[in-house]
């Protein structure tokens, strides 16, 4: 995409503060699934809650980030976890140092990594003089937390929130609010998109699209229904534009 765009030379960085919430030994199942074998209610808690965290996954499963060759080799900021390196120094003869990886996340310990990395890298880098925009490709959860802290989002109104997949957003720090960008299709976005039960949570004063209202519909708005993509796991990637 971005050679086709001819933007080859904007600079990307990778950062793993911005990956999806860790799902502990729910990760890998489907939505189905789950529901199937601990509840909807207790599914609901999970996926949408703040602070509920499922169950955790086996520090020596291969759904851990400290199995992950990609974690393994880059992350130096995370502490080291001593039983772990003794573990896997005495199988490798040899030693290993492990770090002490997120065996389970609520949306609140991924707003623990998110918000630090946001504000003393994204944000800062946005507001200067050098880069004005920055694209940031998340994660649901991983974007519902930035939005609940950017938005002034309740911890008990976040349960209301969703976000759509693959739909480009962009955040005004002025108004604390999201725009999207129109894609010529018409209709009502909000209903054509699957924001939760409380979309002015994230769009404030009846402006959805960038530079426009949308507080007057017509009758072909009213015939567009939501549009919510299946998942088969419960981990999606999201991109986001912040402005």
């Amino acid at each position: 995409a971005m050679e086709r765009m001819n933007v080859l030379w904007v600079p990307i960085r990778k950062t793993w503060r911005l990956n999806e919430r860790m799902y502990g030994s729910l990760t890998g199942l489907s939505k189905k699934l789950i529901s199937q074998i601990h509840g909807e209610a207790q599914f609901k808690k999970w996926r949408r809650g703040f602070d509920e965290r499922p169950p955790p996954v086996d520090a020596f499963s291969p759904h851990y980030p400290g199995n992950d060759p990609r974690y393994v080799e880059t992350i130096k900021d995370m502490p080291i976890s001593p039983w772990q390196t003794l573990i896997r120094s005495l199988e490798a003869r040899k030693l290993l140092i492990s770090r002490r990886m997120p065996r389970t996340e609520s949306l609140k310990d991924c707003m623990a990594r998110t918000i630090p990395y946001f504000k003393s890298d994204i944000l800062k880098k946005s507001l200067s003089k050098e880069q004005k925009n920055t694209l940031v490709v998340s994660s649901e959860n991983a974007i519902r937390g930035l939005l609940m802290e950017l938005c002034d989002v309740s911890t008990e109104d976040i349960t209301s929130v969703e976000i759509p997949t693959g739909l480009p957003m962009l955040f005004d720090p002025k108004t604390r609010s999201i725009r999207l960008l129109d894609d010529g299709k018409g209709g009502d976005p909000l209903k054509r998109y699957n924001f939760g039960s409380k979309p002015e949570l994230l769009f404030k004063n009846g402006e959805v699209f960038v530079g426009k209202s949308t507080s007057s519909k017509t009758d072909a708005d009213d015939s567009v229904t939501a549009q919510k993509p299946e998942e088969e796991e419960v981990e999606q990637a999201q991109p986001a534009l912040v402005q």
